[in-house]
């Protein structure tokens, strides 16, 4: 079992049951690759399924804006199968250990970035801004093992397992990026975040003051925003319209608000340059995104890899359905990275966004 893929969806996603292995071909990218090499890739298997992923980084260059280096970590990775199963029962492991997830950045340098994205919204660079921070872990299971586990604590609607020679990748995430199907493109972008209560009590409260948050609502209006004008690049005029401005996802260990948003695609525009078109999300960079995503690569010393990026599935008959990489841990050996971030506008407050961050990593830890 070579290459193996894993996508695990829920009762309330869209996302399919699919586990793939042995590869007939694979593409690999440089951030210096140029896109058409990818697009020519799916073009060339067309009819067949193909699973990938772009990362934040790659979506980030063809912005034209600088990246930090991935030492070595694919760029975008892409796979065609000859065949895959639906539904496959796959077994959770019961004794599996990992060690507490550390953040890696100290408090004072989140004040500090929090501090400098809190002047750049005062001279008016960007409206909001996507600040995000990485925990480590080690641990001695698998990589489909850690996977399984972290599932089973995730019942997430789109969840994706990726293993390759030196390195996988475990997302466990509750965002849709973009579903295409019959030229029909839709995107679900999560904006607002509020913890689960200890209690039912609690947890009414807390989903109330979601609702109510000005906070919370102008953030996901503003992504909203974004990528009804990143849907109108790339589809048919007067086709894009909101068909949810303001959804409730109930998590594990939070609520989300969330918006849908659809259009349908030009004719002359193939399903993977709409998806590059589109890298990265506007919900896990900023509005606007090229200046808000110039700020990150300022903010954020490291590269963020898979994390925010995008991971996904093409089917045989060209159905396009890719996840945003949030709630993301990469596996390389026994090290584990677990990306963690939150929106910034004018009205956040330094302790709740922080505090914000941690809670999203909590399901995460063993």
């Amino acid at each position: 079992m070579k290459y193996t893929t894993i996508f695990k969806g829920n009762s309330e996603s869209d996302l399919l049951n699919i586990f793939a292995s042995n590869p007939i071909d694979i593409l690999s990218l440089s951030l210096d690759d140029p896109p058409e090499i990818l697009t020519e890739f799916v073009k060339k298997y067309e009819g067949k399924f193909l699973a990938g992923f772009i990362s934040y980084e790659y979506g980030v260059k063809q912005l034209g804006v600088p990246v930090h280096n991935l030492n070595g970590f694919p760029a975008a990775h892409f796979r065609v199968y000859d065949s895959f199963e639906k539904n496959k029962n796959i077994e959770i492991p019961k004794n599996i250990d990992w060690d507490q997830f550390k953040s890696t950045l100290l408090k004072s340098e989140y004040d500090s970035g929090f501090e400098k994205i809190q002047n750049h919204i005062r001279s008016g660079d960007f409206y909001q801004i996507n600040f995000t921070h990485s925990l480590k872990s080690k641990t001695k299971a698998s990589p489909k093992e850690l996977f399984l586990k972290l599932r089973g604590k995730n019942q997430v609607g789109y969840s994706v397992f990726m293993e390759h020679n030196d390195w996988a990748i475990h997302s466990l995430s509750p965002e849709q990026f973009i579903k295409i199907e019959n030229r029909i493109i839709t995107t679900k972008p999560i904006k607002g975040t509020f913890p689960r209560g200890q209690s039912q009590e609690e947890d009414n409260y807390n989903l109330k003051s979601l609702l109510n948050s000005e906070k919370e609502q102008a953030e996901l209006y503003m992504i909203i925003d974004l990528l009804r004008n990143d849907l109108g690049k790339i589809c048919k005029t007067g086709s894009v319209q909101v068909l949810q401005s303001k959804s409730i996802q109930k998590l594990e260990k939070v609520f989300h608000t969330f918006g849908v948003v659809q259009g349908k695609l030009k004719s002359n525009l193939h399903p993977i340059e709409a998806l590059l078109s589109m890298s990265p999300g506007g919900s896990i960079s900023g509005c606007p995104k090229k200046r808000a995503c110039e700020i990150i690569h300022g903010l954020e010393s490291q590269a963020r890899g898979i994390y925010t990026g995008t991971i996904g599935y093409i089917l045989p008959d060209g159905t396009l359905n890719f996840n945003i990489a949030i709630r993301t841990v990469t596996q390389i050996g026994t090290d584990l990275t677990l990306g963690v971030g939150g929106g910034i506008t004018i009205e956040s407050e330094n302790e709740n966004e922080y505090m914000e961050t941690l809670m999203k990593a909590s399901s995460f830890q063993p």
